[in-house]
C-alpha cells in the first residue's frame, strides 16, 4: 500500500475528510483543498433550504423560479425519478413536514402542531423544464441524495484534475476509485455505540452510503422525532447502500432502512445495490449476497 495525504473541512453541516493515494506535492494538495471547499460552499448556497436566498428556498417560497440553471434542473429531476425508482419511498417534497418537526433554517426543533402536513406526489406537484420550475404542493428538500450528489462532483472534479486514486468522505457517506488499483478498505460503524465497528468492506470505484434515525432525533414532551419522513411504520435499523455512484448510495440507503426485506432485496437487483441492514434491537446484521 502507499502512503496518502489527507485533508478536511467542514462543509453543509458536515466533516469532510478527503484522502488522496497519489502523489501530490504540498503546493497541489493546498491547491485541490481550497478548490473543493469553494465547490462546496457554491453547491450549499445554493442549494440548502436553510439559506432563505438559496435556489430551492426561493423556489419554497415563491413557487415558481424562472430561467432555472441546468443543474439545478438536473439535481432535482434526479429526485422526480427517485419517486418511482425506489418504489414512492423516497419524496424529495418533504422540506414543510420536516420544518414542522422543527428540523429548521433555525435548527429549532420545536414542533409546530399547527402545520399543515400535506404528502405531495413530485411526479405532479413539481413541474421542472428549461424555462422555469414550478412547485405546486410541499417543500423541496434535497437533504436525503444532496451530500451524496456533492461528493460525486468532488469526485469528478478530482479525476478531472489527475488525482486517480482517492477516497471522499462526506460525514459518513462517501466515494472512493483505489489504491492503485487495491479497493479501499470501509468499516461500517454501529449506529448507537460509536467507535464500535459492525464489519468491514471494500470500495472499488463505488459510492457507499449509510442512513439510520439513530443520529438525528429529538424529543419534545414525550414524543420522538427525526429527519427520516415516512408514511409507513418501520423498524428503527441502520442501512448501508454500495452503489455506483454516491447519489445513489446516499438516497437507496434511506429507502433500504424504510422497505420490508423482500423488497429491498427486488431493489438491490434492479438497481445493482449491494445493501446491508443492521438491528440494534435484535444485533442483527443483514446484507444482500453481493454486499461483501
Amino acid at each position: 500500500m502507499n502512503s496518502s495525504r489527507q485533508f478536511t473541512f467542514e462543509a453543509i453541516g458536515t466533516h469532510f475528510w478527503i484522502e488522496i493515494f497519489d502523489e501530490l506535492s504540498d503546493e497541489v494538495l493546498d491547491t485541490t483543498k481550497r478548490r473543493i471547499e469553494f465547490l462546496c460552499s457554491e453547491f450549499n448556497t445554493k442549494y440548502t433550504r436553510f439559506k432563505n436566498d438559496s435556489q430551492i428556498s426561493v423556489l419554497n417560497r415563491e413557487r415558481v423560479l424562472h430561467s432555472p440553471s441546468k443543474e439545478l434542473q438536473e439535481i432535482l429531476l434526479y429526485g422526480k425519478a427517485l419517486f418511482v425508482r425506489t418504489h414512492q419511498t423516497f419524496n424529495l417534497l418533504t422540506g414543510h413536514i420536516l420544518e414542522a418537526r422543527g428540523y429548521d433554517a433555525s435548527y429549532s426543533f420545536t414542533p409546530d402542531h399547527t402545520a399543515t402536513l400535506t404528502t405531495c406526489n413530485p411526479l405532479f406537484d413539481l413541474t421542472i423544464d428549461t424555462t422555469a420550475i414550478t412547485l405546486v404542493c410541499g417543500n423541496i428538500d434535497i437533504g436525503g441524495y444532496g451530500k451524496g450528489w456533492l461528493i460525486d462532483i468532488i469526485s469528478k472534479d478530482l479525476l478531472a484534475h489527475n488525482v486517480q486514486y482517492f477516497l471522499v468522505n462526506g460525514g459518513g457517506d462517501m466515494y472512493a476509485t483505489s489504491d492503485h488499483g487495491n479497493p479501499v478498505i470501509i468499516y461500517l460503524e454501529h449506529p448507537t455505540e460509536p467507535e464500535k465497528y459492525l464489519t468491514e468492506t471494500t470500495l472499488f470505484n463505488q459510492g457507499l452510503a449509510a442512513s439510520s434515525p439513530f443520529k438525528r432525533q429529538w424529543k419534545v414532551e414525550g414524543k420522538v422525532y427525526s429527519h427520516i419522513v415516512s408514511e409507513t411504520e418501520h423498524e428503527d435499523i441502520a442501512s448501508f447502500v454500495k452503489a455506483d455512484t454516491a447519489v445513489d448510495a446516499d438516497a437507496f440507503a434511506t429507502m433500504a432502512m424504510l422497505l420490508p426485506e423482500e423488497r429491498v432485496g427486488v431493489v438491490a437487483t434492479t438497481e445493482n445495490l449491494a445493501i446491508a441492514r443492521f438491528n440494534p434491537t435484535t444485533n442483527q446484521l443483514w446484507r444482500t449476497s453481493n454486499f461483501t
